[in-house]
């Protein structure tokens, strides 16, 4: 799993000053894009769209998470305003799943790969590692009927890594079964600690 910095996606430059907000923030948010995953490419789509259609000042979210590719993508970026849910863009970061969760099913990956960026969300102290839905604050079933059938799931996975299992008694030692969220934590983390340390 990737996180790729703005530089990485061809982002254009905001056309105004990013707004810093406070952190930890209050709330993460999920929403899904309602369109395909491109990828890299479907990103600058998006951001595209919200310039020079919407108007705005650049991409909207915080964060968007490509399935097919298993990747991150900064957009605004952490500890800046987005436009991505009215009446908390100075409260919260919003992560937004690239496809149409109302219509298409949900890879089984996608719950591992949030969990963990939630779980890294709340130990790098940038705010909570439960993701609220959209449609929980505002007239909109986004992210998806697919995605929201699973969003306990996920938060408690990202709970899970944030307080991980005990380790086994020794004669447990040969028990081969797979922890199904990945409590391992085989990801990048130096990944992560290199998107911390990035030029505000």
């Amino acid at each position: 799993m990737e996180l790729v910095a703005r530089s990485g996606w061809g982002a254009r430059p905001p056309k105004q000053t990013a707004v810093r907000i406070a952190e930890p923030v209050r709330h993460l948010f999920l929403h899904h894009s309602a369109g395909s995953d491109g990828g890299p490419e479907q990103v600058r789509r998006i951001q595209q769209f919200h310039q020079d259609t919407r108007g705005w000042s650049d991409v909207a979210y915080s964060v968007l998470y490509s399935p097919q590719h298993r990747t991150f993508f900064e957009g605004r970026g952490l500890g800046v305003s987005g436009a991505h849910t009215k009446g908390y863009n100075r409260t919260g970061h919003a992560v937004c799943v690239l496809g149409n969760y109302e219509l298409e099913p949900l890879p089984v990956h996608v719950i591992e790969d949030l969990a963990m960026f939630a779980a890294w969300h709340k130990s790098a102290g940038h705010g909570p590692a439960v993701y609220t839905p959209h449609g929980e604050v505002g007239a909109t079933s986004c992210p998806g009927r697919n995605l929201v059938a699973v969003l306990d799931v996920i938060n408690g996975a990202a709970g899970d890594r944030l307080d991980p299992l005990p380790d086994p008694e020794p004669d447990d030692a040969d028990d081969d079964e797979v922890d199904p969220f990945g409590r391992r934590h085989d990801v990048d983390w130096a990944a992560w600690e290199r998107y911390l340390e990035r030029p505000s």
